[in-house]
């Protein structure tokens, strides 16, 4: 969530002045030289070889035939017919050739196809997270778009927090987050649990598609708040989101949700090619419920885990001080530690295991 009373974080994108299209046209121009250099270099490399009577070195060639390739494709991707022909965004079609359509999603996917380092990142995380939050959308039986409601809210930073202070990869605003039935004091701030908000967000957004019965018109009162929608579904006279006149970050916030979805799940075409040695080990985790008589130190806990504190904390960013008074938690574990965080908690005598219902 974003600035409005239902906390959602303010973009990373700020707007810009300078339309898409001159940037690109640049980025084509400057690829185009590239190529030509690499291709003027390669051949007078080999005939520099050939005169020496050595044998063409196969290997340097060849790798500068795939550098030429994938600058190729690079400037490809500013075509306008790279764009795809077809866009879903909660299983409804989004009708990408409809001129003001088009024009809206372009600003948000070129501005961020600018961006290639940061693009691999976000894939990098969406690989990382993708199991934990998809495992909570099927649980409540939602779209599996919704992630990309995430991606676009923090880039899936865990301790990501915005000016407004919205925090964690839902960016909930403490209001909000109550609401939803987060823990949020000076001990714990459950925004920050990605189990835990998670099911909060998605809790949220139901409420929301239930409310207006349409998943784009969900997500954009996600952004701006169910009232503010509900005001211009009156006064415009149309629930389609898509001719709404809504505030400009909220428009582009449903746009950016689509071209993030576009570009993750079509990554390579857009030129993110990213070596499965390469990602980020899935984060896989089960939930512990404890109860203890007695205030505890949390290095307690990362011990139990046998991991290192600054690893246990990761897991568990929504505990805020060394020390919890007695009281009843839920603590992120390691699937693969799960065992072993049980066993250890039995050797404490203040400590005992909830058991799930």
């Amino acid at each position: 969530m974003k600035s409005s009373a239902f906390g959602v974080r303010r973009s990373a994108l700020k707007d810009r002045k300078i339309h898409a299209y001159p940037h690109a046209l640049i980025y084509a121009l400057s690829i185009a030289v590239l190529i030509t250099f690499l291709i003027c270099n390669c051949n007078a490399h080999a005939q520099v070889t050939q005169k020496k009577g050595v044998g063409l070195p196969e290997k340097r060639i060849g790798d500068l035939e795939k550098d030429v390739m994938r600058l190729q494709h690079e400037v490809n991707i500013f075509n306008l017919d790279a764009l795809p022909d077809n866009l879903t965004l909660c299983d409804k079609k989004i009708p990408i050739r409809r001129e003001d359509v088009q024009e809206r999603f372009e600003r948000e996917f070129f501005q961020l196809l600018e961006n290639k380092g940061l693009l691999t990142l976000i894939v990098k995380r969406y690989l990382q997270y993708l199991n934990t939050i998809n495992d909570e959308i099927q649980k409540m039986a939602l779209p599996s778009d919704l992630i990309y409601v995430a991606i676009t809210e923090s880039y899936l930073l865990p301790r990501s927090i915005s000016q407004a202070n919205a925090a964690g990869i839902w960016q909930f605003i403490k209001e909000t987050g109550k609401r939803e039935g987060l823990s949020i004091n000076e001990n714990l701030d459950e925004r920050y649990n990605i189990k835990k908000s998670t099911r909060s967000a998605l809790a949220h957004l139901k409420k929301l598609y239930g409310e207006f019965g349409d998943w784009l018109i969900a997500i954009a009162a996600y952004n701006a708040g169910p009232a503010r929608l509900k005001e211009a579904i009156e006064h415009q006279g149309t629930r389609d989101f898509l001719d709404l006149y809504l505030p400009a970050e909220t428009e582009r916030y449903v746009f950016r949700v689509l071209a993030i979805k576009e570009i993750i799940l079509n990554r390579e075409r857009y030129g993110i090619r990213i070596d499965e040695k390469e990602l980020y080990k899935p984060l896989l985790l089960s939930e512990v419920a404890f109860e203890t008589d007695r205030e505890i130190h949390t290095s307690i806990l990362a011990k139990a885990m046998e991991l290192p504190y600054r690893t246990f904390r990761t897991y568990n960013l929504q505990i805020r001080k060394y020390r919890l008074p007695k009281g009843t938690y839920r603590v992120n574990v390691p699937v693969e530690k799960k065992e072993t965080f049980l066993k250890h908690l039995k050797t404490y005598d203040y400590i005992e295991v909830v058991k799930e219902k």
